[in-house]
């Protein structure tokens, strides 16, 4: 399996930090201890039930669940009949604490077509509301002489995006590859000879490496033809989810850090603190294509801002001045004639700047990155 590595936060991950300046002798010696309990949180396009690893959320569009378990398996129920559901996702936080996912249920096609009618030269298409969800336009094309085995029901197509949670370890020239598009085709083991058509218009995709694939980890790859102006073709031998494959090569990785200071009262003893962190990563170039956004969200979970908490255990009142550390990199990556790049947050840690003894003067609070 796949996960991200911080070389810069991995020593801050251990626990404790403790106080590396003192302003005076009488100044407050202060601890940090961070709050190191793994936390997931689901978004769904539709109210659903959201369980994971037995807590169940009903009938909402986000859950925040806390304390969640390294691993474990995802089940999302819509509430509507009229959708697809979602069982039995893998989840994997490896060396993280935030994980947020993005999950598309799908709603199940208004339009279906016969064979015979497919075979007469009536287009199969995903309906208006698939496309208005996912941007994209899908048709299937019968030729009149195709052979059909394995169902005579009508044919449907429907388009979605694959909700995963791999987080790739993508070192510089890398070749890496992320399942951005399924296509969903039935009756499911439908047979065609010769193999029929499908045509796909996706918004900004032109110039992507695409390939396709029956299932997800499949190894027989069926080639997606660039048509120009955003269409594709592909040529499928039968029916069943067709996973549209992004294949792209790391070419740089900068790292980086986020700042955020802050200042605050405390008396002895705990004192508890709150401080706001980001997880996943971002895309930062300006492609503005749905498949790239997939990319991004299947290789590092959803770009998502939590608000953690901390202690600052203090052995006398004062005025304690930190900083929330929140590091990142910036990875480019190449896909065919395409280039795109995102920042990818890892954990944050909180480093003590100065303390002293005292009250605060004027307000406390953040200051900017």
């Amino acid at each position: 399996m796949k996960r991200i590595t911080f070389l810069l936060c991995a020593a801050a991950l251990l626990g404790t930090l403790t106080s590396c300046h003192r302003s005076m002798d009488d100044s407050p010696n202060v601890s940090v201890i961070l709050d190191q309990s793994r936390t997931l949180v689901v978004t769904t396009n539709t109210p659903a039930d959201l369980t994971y690893e037995g807590e169940t959320f009903k009938n909402t569009t986000h859950a925040v669940f806390k304390n969640a378990s390294a691993k474990g398996k995802l089940n999302v129920t819509p509430r509507s009949d009229m959708y697809f559901g979602q069982e039995d996702m893998a989840v994997d936080f490896y060396d993280k604490s935030l994980v947020a996912i993005n999950v598309q249920l799908v709603k199940k096609p208004t339009i279906s077509v016969s064979q015979e009618d497919a075979k007469s030269g009536i287009e199969v298409t995903n309906d208006k509301e698939n496309q208005e969800a996912t941007g994209v336009t899908a048709i299937i094309s019968v030729p009149e002489s195709t052979e059909i085995t394995g169902s005579t029901a009508d044919f449907t197509i429907t388009t979605f995006v694959p909700a995963m949670t791999v987080l790739e370890e993508t070192e510089e020239g890398a070749e890496v590859e992320a399942s951005v598009l399924v296509i969903r085709c039935t009756p499911d083991g439908a047979s065609f000879n010769p193999p029929i058509t499908v045509k796909l218009h996706i918004p900004n995709s032109t110039g992507l490496d695409l390939v396709c694939r029956y299932a997800d980890d499949a190894t027989e790859e069926v080639p997606m033809v660039d048509l120009g102006d955003d269409w594709w073709n592909v040529t499928l031998s039968h029916f069943s989810d067709w996973y549209n494959i992004l294949k792209a090569k790391v070419i740089s990785r900068t790292p980086g850090e986020e700042y955020t200071m802050a200042s605050v009262e405390v008396k002895e003893g705990n004192n508890p603190i709150s401080y706001k962190v980001k997880c996943g990563g971002i895309e930062t170039s300006t492609s503005k294509c749905l498949l790239v956004t997939n990319f991004i969200e299947e290789e590092y979970g959803l770009y998502y801002e939590f608000t953690k908490d901390a202690t600052l255990r203090s052995d006398s009142p004062g005025v304690i001045n930190y900083c929330v550390i929140q590091p990142y990199e910036d990875i480019v990556y190449r896909s065919r004639l395409c280039i795109f790049s995102v920042r990818v947050f890892g954990e944050p840690t909180i480093e003590i700047i100065n303390t002293r003894p005292g009250k605060l003067d004027g307000h406390s609070g953040g200051a900017g990155s």
